[in-house]
């Protein structure tokens, strides 16, 4: 994957992985005492994509020797399923390289299905049609105001089917104002006359390791009104962000996005080229009944 960051990570893996071992739900495998795999997870915690406890394996929690992944991963789950559900966590998930296709699979195998990706593309031009009818440019923070439609319409959208996430909330000013806060985050929007038709967000941290690098920045909230998807327009809207942060000094830019989402799945993955597949198993609770 020749766009990921090339960075020095081993400080970063070993103190990240001290956090998870004292939770003792990982496991190690050895050949003729020597080290050819790891699987450990985060501390679970309950409501896990559903009501279920459940644990997240990030993409620098495992690993295993190139010779014979398949088996070793596969009998690796094994041990750790066999810990999380005498734990009580019955929903798995584990981040993987979307490259790493023989792993990947072996998941698949073991009743994994895919959630969620995260993509990554060159901070470089996007070829696009123009629209000089529209405005396309960056949202000044006082007028964040204009995001919490299309916040609220985004949340429907996610609620509604295939996807059916409970999203049972709804934002106003002061929420998207704390959002915006917290995440230190950017609008660009795209406006048909005086009306706030898209948005993309970004900010300079995302959901793994790769995201806090300092080249990249990352996408991490998306939304174009129904009636004007296909029209090329949020595509030019992408290209005006990426002139925008590549004028800043990033060379990369990363979105992560649910797989089950059709919509994003159609657009992103047109334009960025997935680098983690995070798949999830939901343990049927009946497995305690005796």
């Amino acid at each position: 994957m020749p766009l990921l960051p090339d960075g020095e990570y081993y400080d970063l893996f070993c103190s990240m992985l001290l956090k998870m071992v004292d939770h003792n739900l990982g496991i190690v495998a050895t050949e003729e005492r020597q080290l050819v795999g790891f699987l450990t997870c985060y501390e679970p915690w309950n409501n896990h994509f559903g009501t279920a406890m459940g644990t997240f394996s990030p993409i620098h929690a495992h690993g295993a020797i190139k010779n014979n992944r398949k088996r070793i991963y596969s009998q690796m789950y094994q041990q750790a399923a066999k810990k999380w559900v005498k734990a009580g966590v019955l929903s798995h998930t584990i981040a993987l390289y979307a490259h790493d296709t023989e792993v990947v699979n072996t998941f698949f195998g073991n009743g994994f299905g895919l959630r969620c990706i995260d993509a990554i593309r060159a901070a470089a031009s996007v070829t696009c049609d123009e629209f000089p009818d529209y405005f396309f440019g960056e949202l000044p923070i006082e007028e964040i105001a204009q995001i919490v439609p299309l916040k609220n319409l985004l949340i429907e959208h996610l609620q509604s089917a295939p996807i059916f996430m409970p999203c049972f909330f709804s934002y106003d000013v002061a929420d998207v104002k704390q959002e915006n806060e917290r995440r230190q985050s950017r609008y660009f929007i795209a406006k048909d006359n005086n009306k706030t038709i898209a948005f993309i967000e970004i900010m300079q941290s995302g959901e793994n390791f790769v995201c806090d690098s300092p080249e990249m920045i990352n996408i991490c909230g998306a939304y174009m009104l129904p009636e004007y998807r296909g029209s090329g327009i949020y595509t030019k809207l992408l290209a005006v962000l990426q002139e925008k942060v590549r004028a800043e000094g990033y060379t990369l830019c990363g979105v992560d996005f649910e797989s089950l989402n059709p919509t994003a799945n159609g657009f992103w993955l047109k334009y960025f080229t997935a680098y983690t597949y995070s798949v999830v198993r939901r343990i049927d609770e009946r497995i305690y009944r005796t």
